[in-house]
């Protein structure tokens, strides 16, 4: 019986072998896609969910009277946390990410750009649940200049040698290494690679860092927030006092986070968001695909159960063969599902830098959810067989296969194509707006012009001022060097600065604040719109200071009609309180993505700067980089012999701030191609189908004299107006899709109507390409083919 029953099934797939292929193939891109999505999804839902007691564990946030969300926040409110008055508060640890260093044991030296810093004998590991795979938990951050690396750090310093107990060189100091850790999951808002105790940075009386607090289970949140704003006397001053405090969950900080200056949360929800609802679409035309074409198959097989009703078959029997063979019909799409997931999931994981694993290899969870899945699709596709043919008298069934297609079985594979060209407009306009946005993201005027600029990451080894200069001298002097400046760049981290304008009374804090050399304009290509500031500086006294601000200060603060001369106090009330005068207004340039606004800016110059400040920046006079490189190395090689040359190209740093955007933007793209790939896959099948069901009305209407273009007509205008139905409700909702996805931005593309009819035309065209190439074929056959069978 079992054999029959697989000899049956074999017949009956390669009966229909063409519908059969697509079916089980749309199916299972279908799940590979949706299931890619549903990891990544869990990946991003579980951040910094396996912290244990990760439910009691909160980072402190504030405000003062700025608008900006802070999360370094300083170290007096912590202190006064634990200062037994609180008996809701268990534990704090402070915890702070440092600049980019150089580390060094023996002739190894490497540039760190992961680097945290705690205090010694902080409770660190112990609060938030790391093990050490080498040294003692418990004791390793307990010294001062102790140092716990990852795996993947160690290696890079000491091979495959034990590292506990060895030293590694921090400018002058030396770090004994007391732990390995393995390397940080992808999925935790902790990001570094180097962890160690710095007792200068945390022994100062007032310091800006990240404070986690640990509550006693049960106690509300909310009530600490009260107590820490009710705090009196406790900021350093009156400009540190707390107007609004919130505790954020630690496995919410990714998504719920809103600290400003790149320490708030890194989670996109819209996006994901999207990313998931793409998902179920996918899933969804897979499951309309599935279903359309498996009634198309079931409607063809009046014969067989007619003959099985003859041969005294039950309709019970009939029903249950037909749920066991759909069941194995599906099941086929397990092997294709595995080995889609083998070849992409390791591509999805680097090319998005994750570390997702196949969850289907070793979770019963996964595997009870997709049988679940595949059995309720198998058992769904056969009711509407199971409600019309089986029960059908024998007489009509053993009939030509066109007289067993009720009425019902047209109108709902007509809802599926309707469901599916719905889907096919939504994701397709969708994909266009968000390859438009991400080509926007691409080539928008940042303020200033990267191309041909080389960033040198290592600015401060140069030494002095007196270096600097001779490194400039040596640069200049080449042919391939146009300029040489020193100064941030967009991306540099930067933390803002209390001020208070002319003409203000109240004290403001999002000023980004930084100094830079005189020839730093030129070299950035960014233009200055009002005042002079050049002779002022060279006719400058000694530590004389001449600052310029962006179109934004002199905006928001009403200067634009002449901003010239007014006063900034900057660190207004404290003992390093700043008085500027304008010199000149700089065109606005983005200092961090089109997802921030720009905020105001000041920058500081000098005749005589005391130090580098943060890059030295070099503009190629030359399209040949290769040889730029090697001239600036040689230049470097003269001044600091003993120290290599970090460099990077400042066009690449501007791109890997959106790497983010740009991976989830393409892969939402490409997800939303590969759905509109499965419709026009369905679509193809149903055409199939439609011209097989109207074969012999096509031929006797070729008899009857009916030309082509009107054979083609009549198989299309039913089509037509599903299409064009379908049309305006498809740009409806990807309006919406995409009007929800652009609110993430600050500077993004405008949603002209236009622009949906367009999108909406072109992939009308596509779907008339398919269907028209389908129904110019049937209309050429020759019509005695149809009809010898009637």
């Amino acid at each position: 019986m079992k054999k029959l029953f697989v000899n049956l099934l074999i017949r009956n797939f390669l009966k229909d072998k063409l519908l059969n292929s697509l079916n089980i193939i749309g199916l299972a891109l279908g799940l590979t896609a949706a299931m890619l999505i549903v990891f990544y999804a869990d990946h991003e839902f579980g951040f910094d969910g396996f912290h244990p007691e990760g439910h009691n564990i909160y980072r402190m946030e504030a405000r003062t009277n700025d608008p900006i969300w802070f999360s370094t926040l300083g170290m007096e409110h912590g202190r006064e946390l634990i200062s037994g008055k609180y008996p809701e508060v268990m534990e704090i640890v402070e915890f702070n990410s440092s600049n980019q260093a150089f580390f060094a044991h023996g002739q190894k030296r490497f540039l760190e750009k992961r680097i945290s810093q705690v205090a010694p004998g902080s409770k660190f590991l112990d609060f938030f649940g790391f093990e050490l795979i080498q040294g003692d938990r418990s004791s390793a951050l307990e010294a001062p200049h102790a140092v716990i690396l990852t795996a993947s750090a160690a290696k890079k310093y000491f091979g495959v040698e034990p590292a506990v107990s060895k030293t590694l060189k921090l400018n002058t100091v030396l770090l004994t290494v007391t732990g390995i850790m393995e390397d940080l999951p992808t999925n935790t808002h902790f990001q570094f690679d180097v962890l160690y105790t710095n007792p200068s940075t945390f022994g100062q009386d007032h310091f800006h860092t990240n404070t986690y607090i640990k509550l006693v289970n049960g106690v509300n949140a909310k009530s600490v927030e009260e107590k820490i704003l009710a705090m009196e006397g406790v900021a350093i001053d009156e400009f540190h006092e707390l107007s609004e405090v919130k505790l954020v969950p630690v496995a919410d900080i990714h998504f719920q986070s809103q600290a400003g200056f790149g320490s708030g949360g890194q989670g996109d929800p819209i996006q994901l968001s999207i990313f998931m609802i793409i998902g179920g679409l996918i899933l969804l035309i897979s499951i309309a695909n599935y279903i359309n074409l498996s009634l198309a198959i079931y409607s063809g097989k009046g014969k067989e159960i007619g003959m099985r009703k003859v041969l005294g078959e039950s309709k019970n029997s009939i029903t249950r063969t037909f749920f066991f063979e759909s069941l194995l019909m599906v099941l086929l799409t397990i092997p294709l599902l595995l080995l889609g997931l083998k070849l992409l999931l390791p591509e999805f994981n680097n090319f998005m830098g994750l570390q997702i694993e196949n969850e289907l290899l070793s979770s019963p969870v996964y595997w009870l959810v997709l049988i679940s899945f595949l059995t309720l699709l198998s058992a769904f596709t056969v009711i509407y067989p199971s409600l019309t043919l089986v029960k059908r008298k024998v007489s009509l069934l053993l009939r030509s296969k066109a007289s067993v297609h009720t009425s019902g079985g047209v109108k709902l594979r007509n809802v599926l194509i309707f469901i599916q060209f719905i889907l096919l407009f939504t994701l397709g306009i969708s994909a266009w707006f968000m390859n438009r946005q991400l080509n926007y993201l691409d080539h928008k005027d940042m303020g200033f012009k990267p191309e041909g600029v080389i960033k040198i990451t290592n600015a401060f080894a140069v030494g002095d001022m007196s270096q600097y200069q001779l490194l400039k001298t040596e640069l200049m002097s080449s042919p391939l060097v146009k300029g040489v400046a020193f100064g941030p760049m967009m991306g540099d981290g930067m933390n803002p600065l209390s001020y208070k304008p002319q003409g203000h009374d109240q004290i403001y804090e999002n000023l980004l604040s930084y100094g830079v050399e005189m020839d730093y304009f030129e070299v950035m290509g960014m233009d200055i719109l009002a005042g002079e500031f050049k002779n002022k500086l060279i006719s400058a006294d000694s530590g004389e200071v001449i600052s310029l601000v962006n179109q934004n200060f002199i905006r928001q603060y009403g200067w634009e009609d002449n901003p010239i001369g007014k006063k900034v106090i900057l660190r207004p009330g404290t003992e390093n309180e700043l008085h500027r005068t304008v010199s000149a207004v700089f065109r606005d340039f983005h200092f961090y993505t089109l997802k921030e606004k720009i905020t105001p800016q000041i920058i500081s110059l000098r005749n005589d700067p005391r130090f580098v400040n943060t890059n030295i920046l070099v503009k190629a006079a030359s399209q040949n980089l290769t040889e730029v490189i090697k001239a600036i190395e040689t230049a470097w090689s003269k001044v600091q012999p003993e120290t290599p040359m970090q460099y990077d190209f400042m066009d690449d740093a501007v791109k890997r701030l959106y790497i983010r955007e740009q991976q989830t933007g393409k892969i939402t793209i490409l997800f939303s191609l590969l759905a509109v790939s499965l419709s026009l896959l369905g679509l193809i099948g149903f055409m199939v189908y439609i011209i097989g069901l109207k074969s012999k009305e096509i031929a006797v209407r070729k008899v009857l004299g009916a030309s082509l273009l009107q054979i083609i007509g009549l198989l299309n205008r039913q089509l037509f107006v599903i299409i064009l139905i379908a049309a305006i409700m498809g740009s409806a909702f990807s309006y919406l899709l995409i009007n929800t996805w652009l609110r993430d931005y600050a500077y993004a593309i405008a949603l002209k109507p236009a622009t949906f009819v367009l999108a909406a035309i072109m992939v009308y065209l596509i779907v008339f390409v398919i269907t028209g190439l389908q129904s110019f074929k049937s209309a050429q056959l020759n019509p005695t083919l149809a009809l010898k069978n009637e």
